[in-house]
């Protein structure tokens, strides 16, 4: 490797946690200082305190980290970075987590990061500093968190962000569409929401979003009508939720491609077809095992209702989700020319002849099992 010029060595440990990078300062002069000229910094305190043997010194290693972090920013000087994960748990007794975390993210926005990863957990509930929303250098941005809740100020600017990705961070109503708004240039956002999580952003509405993914884990909230999807732009859409009372507004009707993954709740107000009907212009179109497979009480409840064979064949029909809440005509698909079905051979077999009568133009068809 003493072969490889400084540059390529360089590029090697920015692939690297910083703690292993900084290690190798040890090998030789050379090396002493490579690991500084990295543009990534990737700190992560969970592997430190995961140790049994070491819970007895949980606060010294703490410390140890607090202390390992600094210096390496201290480093940078006036170097810029490029990227900047952290990784963070905070332990019992650790009452400077909070003002630790914030100081450290906000040395890396001063540093000019163009990506920004923060997995953060608090014991208590903290708020992440204000200075994340009006960087104007940020084009990639990932917040995944229990106890954190963004302060967005009223200034709030994200110029150039392309890329979000929140997982379990809450915001209220006006506040999240407020950040939307200030990021006109995303084109790519993620969502994901814990059956935990405080609460859920409803309303996800940008002209310039292309990719769009959004899991929702909790049923709690199915009579919450999903203001979602004002995007239409978005040419790929994967959505993962409860099938909800109401879907009162979907702006995708140039959506080209989507993925499905609805549950059901034996709800009988649930009701897909508003959803359905928003993506009815699809040209690729996947539907995951939860959303054709069967619901075991609503089969009980079918059968009780059964009069004759025409009838139960019908029931038989309606008994997956996807048909089951459509309180509608189901949209026809002219549209779709790719379809990929996952799902027991018992739960499509009965589905698939109907989805094929709405698909008039179906060239693809695939079974996977």
């Amino acid at each position: 490797m003493n072969c490889l010029p400084d540059e390529l060595l360089v590029q090697i440990l920015s692939f690297l946690p910083t703690k292993e990078a900084t290690s190798t300062s040890l090998l030789s002069k050379r090396w002493r200082t490579l690991f500084t000229l990295s543009p990534n910094l990737d700190f992560d305190n969970s592997l430190l305190l995961q140790s049994k043997k070491r819970k007895w010194n949980m606060r010294n290693i703490q410390k140890s980290f607090v202390g390992f972090v600094d210096s390496t920013l201290a480093l940078q000087g006036g170097k810029g970075i490029k990227s900047f994960s952290l990784k963070f748990k905070e332990t019992l007794g650790d009452v400077n987590g909070e003002v630790d975390v914030n100081r450290w993210i906000c040395n890396a926005l001063e540093h000019g990061v163009s990506e920004l990863h923060l997995r953060i957990d608090y014991t208590k509930r903290c708020h992440l500093p204000s200075e994340i929303f009006t960087s104007t250098k940020l084009v990639k941005l990932s917040l995944v968190t229990q106890s954190c809740f963004p302060v967005v100020p009223n200034c709030i600017s994200l110029p150039s962000l392309k890329v979000l990705f929140l997982d379990s961070i809450w915001f209220e109503v006006p506040q999240f569409l407020i950040f939307l708004t200030a990021c006109p240039a995303l084109e790519d956002l993620t969502i994901y929401q814990k059956p935990h999580s405080v609460g859920m952003p409803y309303h996800i509405s940008s002209k310039t979003i292309k990719r769009l993914s959004v899991t929702y884990t909790c049923g709690y909230f199915v009579d919450y009508g999903l203001k979602l999807f004002n995007t239409p732009s978005v040419v790929d859409l994967y959505y993962s939720d409860y099938v909800r009372h109401k879907y009162p507004h979907m702006n995708l009707d140039s959506l080209p491609k989507a993925t499905l993954d609805i549950h059901f709740l034996d709800d009988n107000a649930a009701n897909v077809t508003e959803l359905l009907s928003g993506i009815r212009n699809v040209k690729t179109l996947h539907l995951t095992s939860s959303t054709v497979k069967v619901s075991f009480s609503v089969w009980s409840l079918i059968l009780s209702m059964v009069r004759n064979k025409k009838t139960f064949f019908m029931c038989v029909c309606v008994f997956q989700v996807i048909l089951l809440c459509c309180k509608g005509e189901i949209p026809m698909f002219e549209n779709l020319i790719n379809l990929k079905f996952s799902g027991k051979t018992r739960q499509w077999k009965f589905l698939l002849p109907l989805l094929l009568e709405i698909c008039p133009n179906l060239t693809t068809l695939v079974l996977s099992v």
